[in-house]
């Protein structure tokens, strides 16, 4: 699933949403060719407007330089997946092993560009599928763990952020946090059950179907049915919806079509998708963001674009127009503030994907709820500082643990009802 992922930032988005028919061997050579020889101002003469406006000449260099004095000469470039919108490659140096990521526009200009830490494939762990959705069109994959207990207990559904995270709080881009693997661990360990699940589209639960089948309501509606499930299952007392990032619209959307009996928001954006595109894109690139303002509004109205500009490819290729239109019209304010039941919304303040006044956002359409903001907690809910490398390299190492006053208050939160 290629959806457009608010969890990160433009770049990301930008590159891993990249749709395009690009001869990505070729790229890969060259990429590998400029690497060894240091000839960083070829390197920059790949890219694409957007990393170009992230990654000038003199950092390009920087970082070239910074690679090869640590790990030494590109050996080996070794294709390990991807689809029509990135590839990914073995990179194997001197003096170590990453992951590449490349996506290519249609004019085989680099829109995203990166490395990450290499992990060979293994089994997933602790990710059975005991917990399924059967809907008409497909089933959902989920995970139930549940503690020993002698009688029903509270059950948490946790639903994913955006893009193709998995029920562990992974995917194939590069996101290796185990986070939600964590949650529901430690849930699990307090006598807290929990089910999670691979969203539509995403992992166990790909359905095969065009990405024009996927819509925003359709994973609301899937959530709908897992907390029907959970409601009509003898061995929970209540059933708290927990969503992270785009899954906190999802889940507030979803307990207004099966009730549940309270609601938790985890780093949920307080404003519609269009306001906070228009935000990013205006501080990455105001030419851009006027571009795309006329975009997203003839698709907030219905209307598909016809013909974007070749930078925003990523964000508005046909495929997605359909799921930005069914997600675009709900703003997350107005719909927390139509849930009656108890509510937590917790934000990290070094989160750089929603901020605290997303969470102020939340808190002004539902008055009543409990608002946590958690000190050092980026947007993977481990601790970081604001910026920097260290909070980067909690989005790919899935040692890192949870912040734990994050799950004091979502144990606090449970067990006080």
């Amino acid at each position: 699933m290629k959806r457009i992922c608010l969890l990160t930032t433009l770049l990301l988005s930008f590159s891993l949403e990249m749709i395009a028919q690009a001869d990505y061997p070729t790229a890969a050579a060259k990429v590998q060719r400029y690497y060894n020889r240091q000839q960083a101002d070829s390197l920059y003469g790949m890219f694409g407007s957007t990393i170009k406006s992230m990654l000038p000449p003199d950092q390009t260099r920087a970082m070239l330089s910074q690679l090869q004095n640590q790990l030494g000469d590109m050996m080996q470039l070794t294709p390990t997946g991807g689809d029509a919108s990135y590839q990914t490659w073995k990179a194997d140096f001197a003096k170590g092993t990453l992951t590449m990521i490349l996506a290519l526009n249609t004019s085989n200009q680099m829109e995203g560009f990166r490395f990450v830490p290499y992990q060979e494939k293994k089994a997933a762990e602790n990710d059975v599928d005991n917990y399924n959705l059967t809907t008409a069109d497909a089933t959902i994959h989920g995970t139930l763990t549940l503690p020993v207990s002698n009688g029903p207990v509270p059950v948490v559904l946790l639903i994913a952020g955006s893009g193709p995270t998995d029920r562990n709080g992974n995917n194939n881009m590069g996101l290796k946090t185990n986070v939600y693997k964590m949650l529901a661990e430690t849930l699990q360990a307090d006598g807290i059950a929990c089910v999670r699940y691979d969203k539509r589209g995403v992992a166990a639960s790909a359905t095969g179907k065009p990405e024009t089948d996927i819509s925003f309501e359709g994973t609301v509606n899937d959530a709908a049915g897992f907390i029907k499930m959970l409601k009509a299952d003898k061995r929970f007392s209540r059933v708290i919806v927990a969503g992270h990032s785009e899954g906190s619209m999802i889940g507030m959307l979803a307990i207004q079509r099966s009730a549940a009996d309270e609601f938790i928001s985890i780093a949920g954006a307080g404003e519609p998708i269009d306001v906070i595109l228009q935000r990013q894109l205006g501080a990455q690139s105001p030419p851009l963001a006027a571009k795309a303002k006329s975009m997203l509004d003839s698709l907030k109205q219905g209307h598909k674009v016809v013909n974007t500009e070749p930078a925003l490819q990523g964000l508005f290729y046909p495929a997605v127009q359909p799921y930005i239109m069914s997600w675009v019209k709900y703003d997350p304010e107005k719909e927390i503030g139509k849930l009656k039941i108890p509510i937590l919304i917790i934000q990290g303040n070094t989160d750089a994907q929603v901020s605290v006044n997303d969470a102020k956002h939340l808190k002004q359409g539902a008055p009543a709820a409990q608002l946590k903001i958690i000190d050092q907690m980026n947007h993977v809910l481990k601790v970081a500082p604001a910026s920097g490398g260290v909070n980067d390299i909690t989005y790919a190492d899935p040692s890192k643990p949870l912040s734990t006053q994050f799950v004091k208050e979502v144990e606090s939160f449970i067990k006080s009802k």
